[in-house]
């Protein structure tokens, strides 16, 4: 083997790194590589404003051999749509979870200060809450879509447009709670900033533009009006 894999969670501590090779033979091909506890792990690149605790880094797999890794499924199974950028909508889940995360802390803020029955802190929570409830209604809706079998475009298409919903509704609930709980909230003993920071880090997922212009062209060609766009898909 030879090559790294960057941005790689866990590295140091994942034990059987999932990653994607390119054998001599065409096509990706997905392989399962055994590692150690430390092994070729690299994490000093990693400064993120957030997600400090992830342990991303990089991981260097030059010079292991092949009794070190087996293989997963066919060549180029890994991108097989529309499970590919359809499985999105998992990592949507990850970010919701973000988001209920810190509605909770922000919550309990109010009511430990006793400031929560202020009607300008009410009407923040408020839209708070829209916000989480929106992103949970996107997810759900993206798993049952996914989970079905539609066509997958119309799969695809509506992974996509959930990416910025969610992402939408967590910078909404991030100035929203940062708006409501004031300094304290930037502090590092409060709960609020370390989750302020990871959920800000984990929501910039990669190519959001042109997962939403891609939605929506599915949407401009589409011969259905709105209300059924997405029956066949769930």
């Amino acid at each position: 083997m030879r090559g790294v894999k960057t941005f790689a969670s866990g590295a140091g501590f994942v034990t059987r790194a999932l990653v994607t090779a390119q054998p001599d033979s065409p096509g990706s091909q997905m392989i399962v590589v055994a590692l150690e506890p430390g092994e070729r792990a690299d994490l000093s690149a990693w400064r993120a404003q957030g997600m400090r605790a992830s342990a991303t880094g990089t991981v260097d797999f030059t010079g292991l051999g092949a009794d070190r890794f087996t293989r997963v499924g066919g060549p180029d199974d890994y991108q097989v749509q529309p499970h590919f950028s359809g499985g999105a909508w998992r990592f949507l889940a990850v970010q919701l979870g973000g988001l209920e995360a810190l509605l909770d802390a922000w919550r309990g803020h109010l009511v430990a200060t006793g400031r929560g029955e202020d009607p300008h802190q009410l009407a923040r929570l408020g839209e708070g809450v829209i916000a989480a409830e929106t992103a949970r209604l996107w997810v759900a809706r993206a798993a049952a879509v996914v989970g079905e079998e539609g066509d997958p475009d119309g799969i695809i298409a509506y992974v996509n447009l959930a990416r910025l919903a969610v992402e939408r509704a967590g910078l909404d609930l991030l100035e929203r709670a940062q708006r409501s709980v004031g300094l304290q909230g930037f502090l590092r003993d409060h709960p609020l900033e370390r989750l302020t920071r990871d959920l800000a880090t984990y929501l910039r997922q990669p190519g959001p533009d042109r997962a939403l212009t891609e939605g929506a062209r599915h949407v401009l060609r589409a011969p259905r009006a709105s209300g059924g766009l997405w029956l066949d898909e769930a």
